[in-house]
C-alpha cells in the first residue's frame, strides 16, 4: 500500500464529495448480508471546516503571505 501526501485542498474536495453523496441519499447500503455506512455527516462537516481553514493557510503560504509573527521584547 502506497501512502501519498495530499494537500488540504485535495482532502477538502474529497470530504465535500462525501458530503454530497450523503445528502444525495446514500448514507448506508446493503450487499447481501453486509451493510456499509459512510462517515457521519457531523464528522464530515467538522472535517470540512478544518480542511478549509488549513487549505487557506496553504494558499497563503504558497503566495508568500504566511503568518506574520511580531514579538515585542521589553528591556
Amino acid at each position: 500500500m502506497t501512502i501519498t501526501q495530499q494537500t488540504y485542498a485535495a482532502r477538502l474536495v474529497l470530504v465535500r464529495q462525501a458530503i454530497d453523496k450523503i445528502l444525495g441519499g446514500s448514507q448506508s447500503w446493503r450487499f447481501g448480508d453486509r451493510q456499509y455506512t459512510r462517515a457521519d455527516l457531523g464528522t464530515l462537516q467538522r472535517m470540512e471546516a478544518h480542511y478549509a481553514k488549513m487549505a487557506a493557510k496553504e494558499r497563503s503560504a504558497a503566495n508568500g503571505r504566511g503568518r506574520n509573527r511580531i514579538r515585542y521584547v521589553g528591556f
